[in-house]
């Protein structure tokens, strides 16, 4: 067994380019102290000077070693934790092993909660080598049992293995099928002893900026002169730059968008070429402090944000809002963007733990698992794509046509008067049917009493008596065609559905257009559809109607209560799966005769592997973000979650080449569980196979598509476009290989335009880091023809490495490289709009911010929903 590296980085700078500024180190993990070391997987949320309450349900925080079923309990009764129980049918002398996870030491009260039934057996339970307690199940009557009280237990932190051995049945049980009894575990429940205290200190760092000295303006002249100008010394000249006209400090000062360029080129070691003279260390590092100094000058009291333009809701986004607004049970319709469809409710994140397994669906390419109906008669609109380098949440992308328009107007009917609705909706009772005493005189006092708190939430601010009487006048008008109130009342919702004031998100809207804060029901609003991707719920309302929302410490507090609210799941469905570009896979169609082993026939159709594979890297993320963990763990983690298919596809590929095609692996209910992985190339979700998959060729890997998703995702650094005129590369590497050369050398080969090269440089090392995976994601040593694969490159000019798990290395070295791209993509989803050069000051406040924090998920939740951009509009003069 391999054992896995730690990585620490020690808090001693932060740069405000891609410099170096973290120590690393590759030794056992170790406790942090200020002046020491740190790890990465010691970050998660600490409930410091609190008991912890843990609580395990059996359906899914438990890992076992015999086969068992997730049984749904909701028609026996509420008495189960979570409406459902573990299921195991056990025969006599048979013992199942149950393992969980305890994350901090101490003594813990434990208690264990079964079911009892008519064929339920007699049952030895211990925990941890501890007190054996002997459980009789029999019932005539399906119920729980009586907490099982195991007294006081010392755990470490640490896997702990519970352990149920199957002793017989009560003379009056009858046996399950004629053999064996059952056994059902609802929960098992540890209460911490004593307080907690935090295992990790979150020091604040003082002085963490560099201290950046600027070189005079004639040595930077005399350094471009000697490196750079042969170039570029006409505006025609290379990149159509002329550093000959900028003949002092304030000419480069003039020109911002111009010094962040050449900044970012000299920091990455773009420029000079290689074919040039090069740049002296000491040169370089005097270039970019002097760049960076003169950068902030120019930034610093620049306070002009880009405006963000009116959009309205993507369906996504309505969905959810139709669903709070109704307090509905679920979704309206379905949505295939939802990948992940689980069977029991799993995603807790005031719990702060996330479950060992979970049994699940998945909707995109699952086929049978997306909802073939929810509400009768209610159809979703078309899916809105994502913006080339953004989000579905951009103004430009989001109007609103005639024809969309109308169907807003037919689609809102369709909800309310859906035979469903009245048993889907929590508020049918009080505000959709009168009272039985009411009068009808009395219904249209009645209507405006209720429909007032309904028109405030669903315009996200207060409601004026012209805009309520106006929709009273509906209401009455409506009644006195049929005199019925309910349906009076629907008729009147499905108008407030289709009002602009519902459908669009328009932030600037103030009683004072020259205030540049956002008053408080606009924060409210940004806020909650930044996090719940839904409109405000009550309590967000309340404190904006006191104007105290824009408080930083009422801010904070709630920002940490929408993301331990279930609905902060939006950012994972939303958020993590476009920033992944996981719609790729998809349209990934791996040659269906050489890679049948990706193919599973079901019936007549032939399914993806890419079901199971697309669920990995949103599990990963959900798991980060419930146990508040850093975000540096999706560039290196040491755990996964996979069903058993996905996870021998990466310990032993052989064992689905062994299968016919027909059922080759399960597409219905899948079971995902928490693995602990042995090999360093696996973890994070760089090396996931469902990323390796989607951006490969049909025939062979493609680093240049693998280079650019790096460069896109990972760094946000997206490359340009590549000219329409280059001819593509044999698309087979079996015709590549044929001629004796391996992918890498082809390309090289290919890449004699210099303008062409000078791209390539920077993408290509970022693809070859990860070619030993094939184009399904497989590990492999060398290509097929037996020559060997070349992974080796530089990163950023200045990071060297061998193979994947040294690119790892040289991101964890730096992690301000991942972090501070992971930040712009999130605020640009939050703000709904792309970044722009004035967003630089915003995103380095963040990165510092979240670096104090160990890169703490929630840190760069808080650090984006706490920034100037997030809580400010533009001037109706800015950009313009």
């Amino acid at each position: 067994m391999l054992n896995r590296v730690s990585f620490f980085w020690c808090v001693a700078a932060i740069s405000l380019g891609l410099a170096t500024c973290f120590v690393f180190a590759c030794e056992t993990r170790q406790a942090i102290a200020d002046d020491m070391p740190f790890d990465f997987y010691q970050v998660r949320k600490l409930p410091a000077g609190q008991r912890v309450n843990e609580v395990y349900e059996g359906e899914s925080d438990f890992v076992f070693d015999q086969p068992v079923r997730v049984q749904d309990m909701d028609h026996y009764g509420p008495h189960w934790s979570q409406g459902a129980h573990l299921l195991w049918h056990g025969q006599v002398g048979e013992t199942l092993t149950c393992e969980f996870r305890i994350p901090y030491a101490g003594r813990y009260q434990v208690k264990l909660v079964m079911t009892k039934a008519s064929d339920y057996g007699i049952c030895e339970a211990q925990i941890n080598g501890g007190p054996i307690r002997r459980i009789d199940l029999h019932s005539t009557q399906v119920t729980t049992a009586p907490p099982i009280d195991f007294g006081e237990c010392a755990f470490s932190a640490g896997d702990k293995r519970m352990t149920i051995k199957m002793m017989g049945g009560n003379v009056q049980a009858k046996q399950f099928r004629d053999q064996g009894y059952l056994v059902g575990i609802d929960y098992l429940k540890c209460i911490s002893r004593e307080r907690v205290a935090p295992s990790i200190d979150f020091v604040e760092q003082k002085n963490s900026r560099p201290t950046r000295v600027p070189t005079t303006f004639e040595n930077v002249q005399s350094i471009l002169q000697t490196s750079c100008v042969q170039c570029h010394e006409a505006a025609d000249g290379e990149s159509n730059l002329n550093l000959q006209a900028f003949a002092s400090k304030a000419d480069f000062l003039a020109s911002p968008k111009l010094l962040s360029r050449i900044l970012r080129v000299v920091s990455q070691h773009e420029m000079p070429p290689p074919d040039e003279p090069p740049l002296t260390a000491t040169q370089r590092q005097q270039l970019v402090d002097t760049f960076h100094v003169w950068l902030e000058e120019c930034l610093r009291n620049d306070r002009r944000l880009t405006p963000v333009v009116m959009r309205r809701l993507n369906r996504y986004e309505y969905n959810n809002a139709v669903r709070d607004l109704f307090k509905l049970r679920g979704d309206i319709y379905p949505l295939p963007e939802k990948v992940i469809r689980g069977f029991t409710p799993y995603f807790n994140p005031s719990s702060d733990r996330f479950p060992e397994a979970i049994q699940l669906g998945n909707r995109t390419l699952g086929k049978n698992q997306i909802e073939k109906q929810i509400l009768t008669g209610v159809v979703p609109y078309a899916i809105d794509l994502q913006s080339e380098h953004g989000f579905n949440n951009r103004g430009r992308e989001l109007s609103l046509s005639p024809i969309l328009m109308e169907s807003f107007l037919q689609l809102g009917k369709s909800i309310v008067h859906s035979p469903e609705f009245d048993d889907y909706s929590a508020l049918t009772r009080s505000v959709f049917q009168p009272p039985a005493e009411a009068k009808r005189s009395e219904y249209e006092e009645l209507a405006r009493e209720r429909l007032g708190p309904i028109l405030r939430r669903a315009f996200r601010r207060p409601i004026d008596d012209e805009t309520l009487d106006r929709y009273v006048r509906f209401f009455a008008a409506d009644l006195s065609t049929h005199s019925s109130f309910q349906r009076s009342m629907k008729n009147t919702m499905a108008a407030i559905l289709s009002s602009p004031r519902f459908l669009y998100l328009n932030h600037c809207d103030s009683s004072d257009p020259s205030a540049l804060r956002l008053d408080d029901f606009s924060l409210a609003a940004r806020l909650s559809f930044f996090i719940w991707s839904s409109i405000p719920d009550a309590q967000l309302l309340e404190l904006a109607s006191q104007q105290v929302l824009h408080n930083p410490d009422v801010l904070r507090a709630q920002i940490q209560r929408m993301l331990s609210d279930p609905r902060s799941r939006a950012l994972a469905e939303n958020f993590a799966r476009q920033w992944l570009r996981l719609d790729q896979l998809i349209t990934a169609v791996p040659d269906f005769d050489r890679y049948t082993v990706y193919y599973s026939r079901i019936g007549c159709e032939q399914w993806k592997l890419g079901l199971h594979m697309m669920v990995e890297p949103l599990l990963l993320f959900e798991s980060i973000m419930v146990e508040d963990r850093s975000i540096m763990l999706f560039v290196d983690s040491n755990y996964a979650y996979r069903s058993d298919t996905l996870h021998a596809w990466y310990t032993d590929p052989s064992a689905l080449e062994g299968r016919a095609n027909r059922n080759r692996f399960p597409t219905n209910e899948l079971l995902f569980r928490r693995r602990r992985l042995q090999s360093r190339r696996e973890g994070g979700v760089m090396t996931t196979a469902a990323v390796m998959t989607m951006t490969s060729s049909p025939l062979r890997t493609s680093p240049i598509r693998r280079g650019a998703w790096v460069a896109t995702a990972i760094f946000n650094q997206p490359p340009p476009p590549p000219p329409d005129t280059i001819p593509a590369i044999e698309a087979d590497d079996q015709a590549i290989e044929s001629l004796g050369l391996t992918l890498r050398q082809r390309l090289e080969q290919h890449q004699s335009d210099r303008s062409c090269a000078t791209c390539h440089q920077k993408i290509d090392p970022l693809g070859f880091a990860f070619e030993n995976f094939d184009a399904i994601g497989r590990w492999r040593q060398t290509y097929r023809s037996g020559l060997s694969i070349d992974s080796a490159g530089t990163l950023f000019g200045q990071a060297n490495f061998a193979d994947v798990e040294s690119f790892k290395d040289a991101i964890l070295e730096n992690p301000e490289w991942f972090m501070r791209g992971f930040i712009e993509h999130m605020l640009s989803y939050a703000l709904g709009r792309e970044l722009e050069l004035e967003d630089r000051t915003t995103v380095e406040q963040i990165l510092a911010d979240s670096q104090q924090r160990r890169g703490q998920f929630s840190s760069v939740v808080v650090g984006v929903a706490t920034s100037y951009p997030f809580l400010h509009r533009a001037q109706s003069s800015d950009k313009e």
